[in-house]
């Protein structure tokens, strides 16, 4: 099972595991956005199970425009279709409230970064993992 899960934004995190019952953690990253895509790109050419993203939906009234996060996201949604890779969105609420630092420390998978991009990646990469039913649950408890 080879998945890539994304946090997208100004600054997006990612995490990629390509074994998750393993005791090695995800390999993780912040980079910009395009850069992050590119990243993505990289990683749908190893023959990835489904992507995961953490969905955005812009706020009426929010007092600044980031269109980083829908750019990110649509061009995952892209490249995941181009490659035929399923892709995810799950919510941000639904990642935090499940995957907790508590969990990702279980794991040995938390990672302290300078803006949590990466932890929130592994956030999203967690949910789906457990949605898909990738990982021993035992290992959270």
């Amino acid at each position: 099972m080879r998945v890539l899960a994304v946090d997208p934004g100004k600054m997006s995190g990612i995490a990629f595991i390509a074994r998750p019952n393993d005791d090695d953690p995800p390999i993780i990253n912040e980079f910009p956005a395009m850069k992050s895509v590119k990243m993505a790109e990289q990683y749908l050419g190893t023959n990835l199970d489904f992507v995961v993203c953490e969905s955005f939906i812009p706020r009426p009234g929010a007092g600044t425009w980031q269109p980083d996060a829908l750019e990110v996201i649509g061009a995952l949604r892209y490249l995941c279709w181009r490659c035929e890779v399923p892709f995810e969105l799950q919510s941000p609420a639904d990642a935090k409230r499940f995957s907790t630092d508590e969990k990702l420390k279980k794991l040995g998978w938390y990672t302290p970064t300078p803006d949590g991009h990466a932890n929130d990646a592994q956030r999203h990469l967690l949910l789906g993992l457990v949605r898909h039913q990738e990982i021993d649950l035992r290992r959270l408890t």
